[in-house]
């Protein structure tokens, strides 16, 4: 029972190297028009832009393969990376884990043991939003996995709650 890390997909970064490709190459066709029609108005600034969009490009490429975690299982409880995330959270305060749809969205819905103990672990922003989600009906606590990478959102609430009943199994 290792640490299972659960990868987010990174369209911003995708579509910022697919653009930032398509406008190196843009750049590189001008130079090759200006050097072979001998017009230096186009050659000498494509050059210069080529060169500057090129250190772009290769940031951009880095940063679409760079590896983003979403959520990491381990032994002791789970790690939520989402950006407004509850971050560790171990699984002795967990009650159960169930699925749901909030604002189009698939989630997992984080049901604690003890809502107030819980709570305080947060800040009082997060702790009002909670609060709000509470008064619409909604989980207090959700973890959003619908840009998880190759795992469907069911598969994941199966991983939690294995690991979960591990867990309570051996206290």
């Amino acid at each position: 029972m290792g640490e299972i890390i659960i990868e987010e997909i990174n369209y911003k970064a995708k579509i910022y190297s697919f653009i930032s490709v398509i406008t190196f190459i843009t750049a590189i066709l001008l130079v090759v028009y200006g050097f072979d029609h001998h017009i230096e108005v186009f050659w000498l600034p494509g050059l210069i832009i080529s060169v500057v969009l090129l250190f772009f490009m290769i940031d951009s490429l880095l940063k679409a393969v760079k590896v983003k975690k979403l959520i990491t299982i381990t032994r002791e409880g789970i790690t939520d990376n989402t950006q407004g995330g509850l971050g560790y959270i171990s699984f002795d305060d967990i009650k159960e884990f169930k699925l749901v749809t909030i604002y189009n969205k698939k989630a997992i819905a984080v049901i604690p043991k003890n809502v107030a103990s819980f709570a305080e672990r947060y800040s009082m922003a997060k702790h009002k939003f909670y609060q709000k989600h509470t008064g619409i009906d909604l989980p207090p606590y959700a973890i959003f996995v619908h840009r998880a990478k190759d795992m469907a959102a069911e598969d994941i609430l199966t991983l939690l709650q294995k690991r979960l009943a591990d867990i309570e199994s051996l206290c």
